[in-house]
């Protein structure tokens, strides 16, 4: 049966030995990261060689413009290798309700912020101190999480994600997913091993749940740039244990279990149970439009006894 899923296993036929090396999927995952490094190297290197040395009042504007041509090079470089290396289409970035999925991300994850927050606020943890000056704060923070996030989502979904399961099934890889993206922040100020548990549920459980179900990213950037741009952006929390500045100055104070502590609520106990609620949603819908993919071995033995 052709599902969403399968559309996006590989259609290329080694005709050698070295062809059928370069397709197990593990390979892949190299194979596609070095598609999208020279991505990172401009971009690094345009912030450091264009965006820093320009004059500081139009730094903003010539930031925005690195990091839309940085997103369609990316994108493009994503395409490319799908097409001459897997030798299928990209369904994954079908732009059909692409703005419609990234809108229903985006909203997902701005009401869990916002849940949070108003809880907060209740408890009389979360205080209003007033507006940032910087009119384009929002803004600023809007690229820079939105960029994140895309690469995030590139990396950890639609390479990692989807090439080990395509080895391994959906079980086994979602549970590497997981695992990994919670432990890749295990280095980022005020992480400690419970952060890195919360991490893996708040984006490894729900980013990956939603990409099982939608298989297209713009559901998951959607997610994942809403989560960071409201609790950091809007609200002016810490995201992932780094401080910012956002729209919102506020003071937050109180017992860490509730608001995250330095290093934001996505380590808070309230913020983890609403995105695994979330997230076991997303499994449920997943498991029920067939989306689950089972290990090779199985598919291989299933194809055998139908032939």
């Amino acid at each position: 049966m052709i599902t969403k899923a399968s559309l996006l296993f590989t259609n290329a036929i080694p005709a050698s030995k070295i062809g059928s090396f370069s397709q197990f999927p593990l390979v892949r995952i190299i194979i596609a990261l070095l598609f999208i490094l020279p991505v990172f190297i401009f971009y690094k290197l345009f912030k450091d060689f264009i965006v820093l040395p320009s004059p500081e009042e139009f730094r903003s504007y010539i930031q925005y413009a690195g990091a839309s041509i940085s997103f369609v090079l990316i994108i493009l470089a994503y395409s490319l290798y799908v097409r001459y290396i897997e030798k299928r289409k990209v369904h994954e970035l079908f732009i059909r309700h692409s703005w419609k999925e990234y809108g229903i991300g985006f909203l997902i994850t701005t009401g869990l912020v916002c849940m949070v927050v108003v809880i907060l606020y209740v408890c009389g943890y979360y205080q209003f101190s007033g507006w940032n000056q910087n009119k384009l704060i929002a803004v600023d923070l809007f690229v820079k999480f939105s960029m994140g996030a895309l690469i995030e989502e590139i990396i950890f979904r639609l390479i990692v994600f989807k090439l080990t399961e395509e080895l391994f099934g959906s079980w086994i890889a979602f549970a590497i997913q997981v695992l990994f993206f919670g432990f890749s922040h295990g280095l980022n100020e005020n992480a400690t091993l419970f952060t890195s548990l919360a991490v893996a549920v708040i984006g490894g459980v729900l980013y990956t749940a939603a990409f099982m179900y939608y298989r297209r990213l713009w559901i998951i950037l959607g997610l994942h740039t809403g989560w960071n741009f409201m609790q950091s952006g809007i609200f002016g929390m810490p995201n992932s244990g780094s401080a910012y500045e956002g729209l919102i100055l506020p003071h937050i104070h109180g017992k860490e279990w509730l608001t995250g502590g330095n290093f934001g609520i996505e380590a808070s106990y309230m913020a983890i149970l609403l995105c695994l609620t979330a997230g076991i949603y997303f499994i449920i819908k997943a498991n029920k439009a067939s989306q689950m993919v089972q290990p090779v071995w199985i598919r291989k033995k299933e194809n055998l006894l139908q032939n």
